[in-house]
């Protein structure tokens, strides 16, 4: 994660769920482990590895719909997982009574 935002963890909250994947370039099966986590660091400006990380974008509730477009439907692993880490956060912050 320091390597291409410049962030640095503070905490894991938890596991949002594993992929297992083939890559464009044929190399596979890939496994992958998400998670919802806190950062040390800039959000506003995070130092992405160029130029495998051109831009960032922050998405809430309402900008998912963005991450489906054109995809075809089995291509929705971004917008699967952010909207869970939506989800996963809200009901946290619900419970402690912070607000995010």
């Amino acid at each position: 994660m320091e390597e291409e935002t410049g962030w640095r963890l503070r905490r894991v909250r938890r596991l949002l769920g594993t992929t297992t994947w083939t890559g464009d370039d044929g190399a596979g099966p890939r496994h992958e482990a998400d998670y919802l986590v806190e950062v040390h660091g800039d959000l506003a400006r995070p130092a992405l590895e160029w130029p495998r990380h051109t831009a960032c974008r922050w998405f809430g509730p309402d900008d998912l719909p963005v991450l489906k477009e054109n995809r075809a439907p089995g291509a929705y692993l971004v917008h699967d997982l952010i909207a869970k880490a939506l989800r996963e956060h809200s009901c946290g912050a619900g419970k402690s009574g912070r607000r995010g």
